[in-house]
This record gives C-alpha cells, structure tokens and sequence, in this order.
C-alpha cells in the first residue's frame, strides 16, 4: 500500500512537470468570481430615467442604449450619427434628430421587453456585486487609489473612491476584479485627452473583466478627458464630462450623462440571455474598396488574429502604409501600433472607420498619397470627430 501510494505521488509529480514543460493545462482566473450582466451585457449605456447628451452632438458610441420605464423621448439628445448600434426604447417617441434610423421601440412590443428585461437584470447584476463576500482589500488608500497598481480582487470601500492620478490594474486576460464603492466615484479632470488621468490596464487584463459597482447619492463622475476601463453599475448616475472616454458599460438606476464623449462597450463573455439585433450604420458596411487585394473582415471581439503582413513603426513617417489598403482597412489588428493595448486600437478604428464612411472611399485615400498623419486630414467630411481620433491615436502612443 506504501509503495502504491509512492508510486501515485511520483506519476503526480510527472505530470505537474509535463504540464509546466509544455505550457499545457488549465488557465485558472485571479480574482473573484465575473459578475453576470444577463441580458444587461447586450447594452453600451442603459438607464430608468434617461440619457442626456450636449448640443455638440459629437459623442461616438459604440454598441446599443437603452431607458426603461421612462419614454424614449428621454434620449432625443443622442442622435443616431453618434452611435454604431441601436437606441431601444420603451414606446415610439424618440425624434433625435429627425433621423430615426438607428431606433426601435415599441410597438412592437417586443422591444419594449427586451429593455424592460435588460433594467431587471441590471439591477440584477449590480446587487450580486454588491453583495460580494471576502474582499481582498476593505478601504484602501482611505478611498484615494491614485498611482496604485491593482492585482485582481475583491476591493471594498465604506466610502468615496477617487483616483487623481492614472491607475492601475494589473493582470491577464481571464483575471476579474470588482470594485465595491458605498459612496461616490469620482476620476480627476485634465487638459486633454493624452494627458487626462486613466485607468489603465495592463498584462491582458480586459475591460470586461472589471466591475465598478457605485452606491453613491451623486454616482460615478468621469473627469474632462479621462479614460476609464470597466462596467460601472451605478444606484444613481453616471456622469461622462467634457471628452472622456469610457471602455466599458454604463448601468445606471437613474441618468446617464453625455458630452462629446467615446463610449465602447467592452466584449461581454457571459453568453447574454437575450440577443438584440444590431444596426450596422450604412457607410461602414458599404466602405467602398478599390484593389484586388482581399480586404479583412472587421473584427470587433477582444481578441484578434494579426494580419499576415506588417508595417514597421519607421513607415508611420513615409508612403507606405498608403502601398497596403487591405491593412489600412484594418487598422485595429495593426502590428506597427506597438505599446498600444487592443481597446485603444478598437476604438481608434471604429473612429476612423465612422469619419471614412462612404463620403471617401480607400480608393481615395490612397490615391490622396499623403502621409499617415490623421490629425492633418483636411478633407475628412466629419469634422468634429477628426480630433477625437487623433486624440485616440496619440493616447496609444504615449502608452
């Protein structure tokens, strides 16, 4: 019996040594367990009482918004030039801008559930947050997390969380960390989009992984320019200031506010209850392409195969690029954007791919044979959004 015993701890051994020599085996996640969005994870921002936006209209979001009970008339000021995806509504009254081509409400009165289920699940989803047991961390930083490198975990507050500086958060892309906050949220303000203070993610670490769950009288308060990571479930509001940049979700149980903000809701891989269907925007589906060259599918998923030819960083500053439409079609799998994280190239292709529409084809563009300097690009139809790709772009350089 001893030497069977002896025998089972050796082959055990072997086979742990097996597993570590060949990089074979299971990925384990750090951290606590993913919160489940349920069909809450179908929607970028969703709100009860409504989603104001600014008169500049020149928000750039990225997947379907949603308000329930209240009338989609509460979301006229997000007009459909600002969104890739679909405003769901819980009746017919949302004008918008007069162009309501990106809106479904009710009748039929499908849609309307398909709302009402998503705010059921919302609250569903930001009481198992907070309820979470056995944190990692209970008031760290007395509320004040600036300048902090976060491993994954359960982190607990009694009170205001507030992040001054950039934040950290450090690990792979399975890791999951949730940030329980009883009181307010609140991200500093800066001068520009570059220099706006982050939260940033590092090792993998993916923006649907992280959840800030906000029980607040005020809510979570995204400064001017800052770029934020992570699912906010807020009790109140969500306030997205002058230019912020949001990679993740907004719940909130009242209001969320907009004002020139990009907003892309994070790849959710809970497998959500309910699918809605989503309205791909005309011009991005009828970019006009002219070259034999097979141009690559767009890949919209948090994890994307590289293309099979490459551009180096030097060919950023000469003609090029302009030589390769298929890459230049496909911007957000780029290789030459080294020090860049995928939710920074995502969203700067999905900018740039809302400026090209069909008003210029790739065609074009390369017979433009100018430079790749964006910021330079006199002749880009939709002026306003120029500058917030360009902003894009420069954050993921300086990363």
């Amino acid at each position: 019996m001893k030497q069977f015993k002896n025998n089972l701890i050796a082959t055990a051994f072997v086979a742990c040594l097996v597993l570590v020599l060949t990089g074979t085996g299971v990925v384990f996640a750090a951290g606590p367990a993913q919160i489940d969005l349920l069909s809450a994870g179908n929607f970028t921002i969703l709100s009860k009482t409504g989603i104001t936006n600014t008169g500049s209209h020149t928000s750039a979001i990225t997947g379907n918004i949603a308000s329930s009970p209240v009338t989609a008339a509460a979301m006229d000021n997000v007009f459909c030039s600002e969104i890739t995806g679909t405003i769901y509504g819980v009746d017919a009254a949302y004008v918008g801008s007069g162009n309501q081509t990106c809106f479904l409400g009710n009748p039929p009165l499908a849609n309307k559930t398909l709302v009402d289920n998503a705010i059921l699940d919302m609250g569903t989803a930001y009481t198992d947050a907070a309820g979470r047991t056995n944190p990692s961390s209970t008031e760290l930083g007395a509320g004040n997390i600036g300048g902090m490198t976060l491993a994954p975990g359960l982190y607990k507050w009694s009170t205001d969380v507030t992040i001054p500086t950039d934040v950290t958060l450090s690990g792979s892309a399975n890791d999951v960390w949730i940030f329980q906050i009883a009181g307010n949220l609140n991200i500093a303000s800066g001068g520009s989009l570059p220099s706006g203070i982050k939260v940033v993610l590092t090792g993998g670490a993916k923006a649907s992984n992280v959840f800030w769950q906000v029980g607040g009288v005020t809510g979570a308060t995204l400064g001017t320019y800052s770029t934020f990571n992570g699912n906010i479930l807020s009790s109140k509001q969500i306030i997205l200031e002058t230019g912020s940049v949001l990679f993740g979700k907004a719940l909130a149980q009242t209001q969320v506010t907009l004002d020139a903000n990009i907003v892309t809701g994070s790849t959710y891989s809970v497998p959500p209850a309910v699918v809605p269907p989503v309205v791909v925007p005309p011009e991005v589906a009828t970019l006009e392409v002219v070259t034999t060259e097979v141009v690559p599918s767009v890949d919209t998923t948090e994890a994307s195969n590289p293309p099979a030819a490459t551009i180096t960083a030097s060919e950023l500053t000469n003609t090029a690029l302009l030589q390769h439409p298929g890459e230049l079609n496909n911007l957000q799998n780029q290789s030459w954007w080294s020090s860049v994280d995928l939710e920074v190239r995502k969203q700067a292709y999905a900018q740039i791919q809302s400026i090209f529409g069909s008003s210029r084809s790739l065609a074009n563009y390369v017979s433009s044979n100018k430079v790749l300097n964006l910021k330079n690009y006199l002749w880009w139809s939709k002026s306003p959004f120029k500058q917030q790709a360009w902003n894009i772009i420069q954050l993921g350089q300086a990363k």
